[in-house]
């Protein structure tokens, strides 16, 4: 037996939760409100963004630190041929998409999800806000998936479009 995960679970793509079968509208309406309430929680908006773009500002940071592209450094065309230095520098392109990627999944699955699974738990569907694990209709006092407590009593109305 493979130790592997789906690819699904790779941390590649946001796991925002379990499907619900919601209409396209009604998932439109869900991400609108979870984008509200997370503008309205500036906190949670400011640590998500800072962490995404961490990977851009350290690429700002070593190219204005190393210049790598002045005369004589370590790019410079006359010490490398043109197609060397153009290889060096999609490498690094590459490199930097990649890492800003994962950050930004990470930052989405980490700071905007909840917001998602609270919306949706408010319409009727209950999840945990943790992991997005769908829940029985009488909640149990942790999510039986990742063992998260739960509230109470989840806010929830009838689910629409």
């Amino acid at each position: 037996m493979s130790d592997l995960r789906p690819i699904s679970h790779w941390g590649l793509w946001m796991r925002l939760n379990e499907p619900v079968g919601l209409s396209l509208r009604a998932q439109l309406l869900v991400h609108f409100w979870a984008n509200w309430r997370m503008l309205v929680q500036f906190r949670d908006l400011a640590v998500s963004t800072a962490f995404a773009l961490l990977p851009s500002a350290a690429f700002a940071l070593v190219l204005w630190g190393a210049r790598p592209l002045r005369r004589g450094g370590p790019l410079d065309a006359g010490r490398y041929d043109l197609w060397s230095v153009i290889l060096i520098v999609a490498c690094v392109i590459a490199a930097w998409l990649v890492t800003q990627h994962f950050f930004f999944v990470y930052a989405m699955q980490r700071w905007y999800a909840p917001f998602v699974r609270r919306e949706i738990a408010r319409r009727g569907i209950p999840m945990c806000e943790r992991c997005g694990h769908r829940l029985p209709p009488r909640a149990p006092a942790a999510c039986p998936e990742c063992g998260a407590p739960l509230p109470e009593a989840q806010e929830s109305r009838p689910v629409s479009g």
